[in-house]
């Protein structure tokens, strides 16, 4: 993912727009130890911030993993929310690791 820092959480962010499925990328270099790798992917789940009354769930679908990153799919969410995504994984050594990023529903235009 970009190297773009929330304020509020300190979570790295992407924006989607609301109608896009879109992958993202996360990048695990930095929270699994030197010499593990994943082994797999747990689940991966978001939930609303709150910034919108009422907001639509936004679909997340575990994807693929490449060395120390992991793809995932999201899908739908309302415009204007915000939506913390929680990846949990396990490694080579059977460690369960997990790392939150933050997905930004915006029409286009907007951050």
């Amino acid at each position: 993912m970009a190297s773009n820092f929330d304020s509020l959480s300190g979570l790295i962010y992407e924006v989607k727009r609301p109608v896009e499925e879109r992958t993202f990328l996360v990048d695990f270099s930095k929270v699994i130890a030197t010499g593990k790798t994943i082994e797999s992917v747990d689940d991966v789940a978001s939930s609303t911030v709150g910034l919108v009354e009422g907001s639509q769930a936004m679909t997340v679908v575990a994807g693929s993993i490449t060395g120390l990153k992991v793809a995932f799919k999201a899908s739908g969410g309302t415009d204007e929310e915000d939506y913390e995504v929680t990846i949990l994984l396990t490694d080579s050594d059977g460690d369960v690791v997990s790392d939150d990023v933050m997905v930004k529903v915006r029409k286009a235009g907007k951050v």
